[in-house]
């Protein structure tokens, strides 16, 4: 059986100027407490996360953009944070400054948020300056902790106090005051709504700043106001009435991680059951305001309804419930195989970043926020972690090298809120319609962590072996048995489809090594139960060899191929995986795509952008039958794999260039498309949804 993980105490830091039982008390003696650093087994789970301290990348692709974050992304939200008096208000609390306080949208959030970024890049390198300016802060956090363990700092001054903000609309619609601690209800949303949010967002940041350093200051902090939460929330007429920003569920189940403590999972299951996360300006109010257990369709916030969703599947892995368990694939298959855009995103355009009506996806409007992708993702681990199904992994790699990717620029400065498909010159006003935009709330805090902490999705186990999920090149070092077991992984993916692993510590019986094959590779779909699919399939096109002998037959269950032998130290395998250009269709659901087709090789969706085409992007051609070539171009975009072929735009032939999606609006605004057009004559009418009706002719 697979023994506890160990940490790996490595430091790295940011470079700023610094700033028990179910009615557990909160003012119980937490320093005496011991935490665990290897994370807990989760009963009902198939398979355990291998944590990301565990694993080191050494990865063409990921380790430059992991750099970024560090070198430069965390640096500039830091400061915007400063900029915008965030870290200001907590002087202000603590009564060490005379400024007003500044009151924005869930104020404290986004500074956990960096925390728990950088703490990813601790398994990386060191940086000392980073690393005090974050304990800076976590000191100035608990010194304004109350009693009871309360801290948020839009709720911990009166309303009346002179330094209390000035901005009578951001008042009105967020709440402020000591009066105002839990008091969020549904009929005066959004009112004091970002409190469970905010907390949720701390409690992570709290456990991977204390599995990257050792540092317990501001896991102490979190417990006590954990523990204030499950005494709030150990009442169900409470949470009933209660309606927040959903996350804290996440929260508590890390908590649950390194504490082994059960109250934080029963309230976790609690507050993911009841608590309103339907908004009051949400369609299908009926559906999305039921308790969780009975929702079968997903209506609401695309962020809020997939971050609920993970804390809930978590408690699952946890507890097992089958009411719950039988919801959230219930509600996996509404969002996935009939609410998600080919990227990965989610949120059709309807008012209020809301998923909309089944099959519903409009091309121009889509919302896929970055957050929204990035916890489609989460979601998606947390179910591959409880089925062991290869399908959730598949959506996991198609938001690590698409729509979540897309969000963050090559420089580390500048994002998206919404990431589009197509997009045209028109309407193009900043970061909603296609434009990247330095700015801070709240993709721009949250996809730093995405990047740095990608480790996260890469390795799993159970307690016959290792399932490795994600090709990204690494090292990963854990034990089972009490025996060390050391692979390294090698590989140009998503470029190139030869992966080699290599044996370099083994326990003494025998032990699996499970690859996951990608759905690219194994069916017709994207992903199992994708509205969208390959115009041919690969049947399983790869190789396996063990030292240098060719594996066969093979057989896949679940998406995984098992390995089982006797590994000795040294040992190697490859995987070879086929990697051509595939043409990719929509189910004719959608209508929206009809007469389209997109371009996809390996996990990479391509574009074709304005600045690479002599042409009008948006009325190119693609006709079915043209070949389509990969090429290597090591000058562009930092070096990528390019698309190249022939077209039309009207009459005239034209030759065209296509770049991975997630590179695109690197290089200033032109018009950009993934969707082509391949049979004029099928293009649905979308001038509901579009200002201007497609004109083909050019």
């Amino acid at each position: 059986m697979m023994s506890k993980f160990k940490i790996l105490g490595l430091c790295f830091g940011l470079l700023v100027s610094g700033c028990a039982d179910q009615h557990s008390k909160s003012e119980e003696k937490i320093e005496q407490f011991v935490y665990s650093k290897d994370p807990v087994n989760y009963e009902y789970s198939q398979l355990q996360e291998i944590p990301f301290q565990q694993v080191q990348i050494r990865d063409s692709f990921w380790s430059p953009k992991i750099k970024t974050i560090a070198d430069t992304t965390l640096n500039l939200v830091w400061k915007m944070a400063e900029d915008q008096g965030r870290f200001e208000n907590f002087k202000i609390v603590a009564g060490k400054s005379d400024s007003t306080y500044a009151l924005r949208n869930s104020p404290d959030a986004p500074l956990y948020k960096i925390i728990e970024a950088a703490a990813y890049t601790l398994s990386e390198k060191s940086n000392d300056k980073l690393e005090k300016a974050i304990d800076q802060f976590i000191d100035l956090a608990g010194s304004i902790q109350q009693e009871d363990g309360y801290l948020h700092t839009q709720f911990m001054l009166n309303d009346s106090d002179e330094l209390a903000p000035k901005q009578k609309k951001a008042i009105k619609t967020f709440g402020f005051g000591k009066d105002q601690q839990w008091q969020s209800t549904y009929s005066n949303w959004p009112t004091g709504y970002s409190q469970l949010f905010t907390a949720g967002h701390m409690f992570e940041a709290a456990v991977a700043y204390y599995r990257a350093t050792g540092k317990r200051e501001l896991l102490d902090i979190s417990k006590k106001f954990a523990n204030l939460i499950v005494k709030k929330f150990q009442d169900t007429s409470f949470a009933r009435k209660y309606a927040d920003h959903p996350e804290v569920e996440i929260g508590l189940m890390k908590m649950y991680e390194v504490t082994g403590d059960m109250k934080y999972v029963n309230t976790a299951n609690l507050i993911s059951r009841y608590v309103k996360f339907g908004r009051p300006p949400d369609i299908h109010l009926e559906e999305s305001l039921l308790p969780l257990h009975e929702q079968q369709h997903a209506f609401g916030h695309a962020v809020r309804t997939a971050y609920v969703y993970t804390g809930a599947t978590d408690v699952v892995r946890a507890l097992g419930y089958d009411d719950l368990n039988a919801s959230l694939h219930a509600l996996w298959t509404s969002v996935a195989e009939r609410k998600m855009y080919i990227h990965g995103g989610t949120g059709n355009g309807t008012e209020a970043e809301q998923h909309g009506s089944d099959y519903e996806l409009p091309i121009y409007p889509t919302y896929s926020e970055g957050c929204a992708n990035v916890a489609m993702g989460q979601w998606n681990q947390s179910l591959n972690l409880l089925t062991g199904n290869a399908k959730y992994a598949d959506i996991v790699e198609l938001e690590m090298y698409n729509a979540a990717l897309s969000g963050i620029s090559i420089d580390g400065t500048k994002f998206f809120y919404s990431n589009k498909l197509n997009v045209d010159l028109e309407d193009r006003k900043g970061k909603h319609g296609g434009v990247r935009e330095t700015y801070f709330f709240c993709c721009p805090s949250k996809l730093p962590g995405f990047v740095s902490g990608i480790s996260r999705w890469l390795y799993a186990a159970d307690k016959n072996g290792i399932y490795i999920n994600q090709y990204v090149q690494s090292e990963v070092q854990t034990k089972f048995d009490e025996q060390d077991v050391k692979l390294s992984v090698e590989t140009n993916y998503p470029y190139e489809g030869s992966i080699k692993i290599r044996m370099d510590e083994v326990p003494e019986n025998d032990f699996n090594v499970n690859l996951r094959i990608p759905s690219w590779v194994r069916g017709r779909e994207i992903f199992e139960g994708s509205l969208y699919y390959y115009k041919d399939s690969l049947d399983n096109t790869f190789t396996i060899r063990i030292n240098d002998q060719k594996i066969e037959p093979v057989t896949l269950d679940k998406g995984y191929i098992t390995l089982n032998r006797h590994w000795k130290k040294g040992d190697k395998i490859e995987l070879l995986l086929e990697m051509p250009v595939r043409r990719v269709y929509t189910d004719s659901k959608n209508k929206y795509n009809n007469g389209r087709v997109a371009l996809m090789r390996g996990p990479l969706l391509d574009a074709l952008e304005g600045v690479d085409n002599n042409f009008d992007v948006s009325k190119f051609i693609l006709p079915p039958d043209e070949k389509i070539t990969p090429a290597i171009d090591k000058s562009l975009l930092g070096g990528t794999v390019i698309l190249e072929g022939v077209g039309k735009v009207g009459v005239k032939r034209v030759i065209f260039k296509a770049i991975p999606y997630h590179l695109w609006q690197n290089r200033g605004i032109s018009k950009m498309t993934t969707l082509l057009i391949e049979d004029p004559n099928e293009l649905y009418d979308q001038t509901t949804s579009l200002k201007t009706k497609v004109n083909t002719q050019g």
